[in-house]
């Protein structure tokens, strides 16, 4: 899944997730919205070639996040190469934020990053809500290939209400319990949701400061101003 957001100054004036993203998409969109003057690029899966080519044809400065890039944080990971741009990314956009961080991201997978003190220190990640259904068809013989619906039950009395419930209960108890871990070591930490999935889980979680869908969005946002002004 592709997000694509524009930004005019700090403020999100477009934004689209789809699931193809192509070269004849990305040329629409710079025809269309031709004061673009900064592409910020985080790519965790296929990188597609044509968009530093297009940039560089329509005059656009391009910058791919990656461990190599200026960032407004410093970063404490080992190797820092294997860290992923997104959750760089997130880190970036939880600066908006005072204080010391604690950012979950429900996407894919669930990550929980913490920022203590303007440093990122890690975290740790978890399966996501498809993974976790797609491990259950795919590790046993009889139970059904579901994609995951939110399901308002304290007992399942069919077979994939089961699942779904055994999904959600592992994810919310699963959240809970980490968000207080890192209570315990930082006290005055605010956690802040975002992601894809985020709705399912939106006022469900106890302790959860601010819900930001777009964070990883105002990230990369954030990262093209400081590299502007450095």
């Amino acid at each position: 899944m592709t997000k694509v957001g524009i930004f005019n100054s700090n403020n999100l004036i477009f934004f689209d997730r789809l699931s193809n993203f192509s070269k004849s998409y990305f040329q629409d969109l710079l025809l269309k919205n031709k004061k673009i003057k900064s592409v910020c690029v985080s790519n965790n899966s296929t990188f597609l070639s044509e968009i530093p080519n297009l940039c560089q044809t329509f005059n656009i400065k391009y910058l791919n996040l990656s461990d190599l890039t200026n960032l407004p944080i410093s970063i404490n990971y080992f190797p820092l190469e294997s860290l992923g741009s997104d959750r760089i990314a997130l880190a970036v956009g939880s600066t908006q934020f005072k204080g010391d961080k604690l950012i979950i991201d429900f996407g894919t997978c669930i990550t929980y990053d913490l920022v203590i003190d303007n440093k990122f220190l890690g975290g740790q990640i978890s399966p996501g809500f498809d993974v976790r259904l797609s491990s259950l068809n795919y590790s046993t013989s009889k139970l059904p290939k579901v994609t995951f619906d939110y399901v308002d039950k304290t007992i399942g009395n069919n077979t994939i209400d089961c699942m779904l419930i055994g999904i959600k209960d592992s994810i919310l108890y699963e959240v809970d319990k980490v968000i207080e871990k890192y209570k315990k070591r930082y006290p005055n930490i605010k956690v802040i949701a975002t992601g894809g999935n985020l709705n399912i889980i939106k006022n469900k979680i106890k302790n959860i400061n601010f819900f930001h869908p777009h964070l990883l969005m105002e990230g990369l946002n954030y990262i093209i101003a400081f590299n502007e002004k450095t």
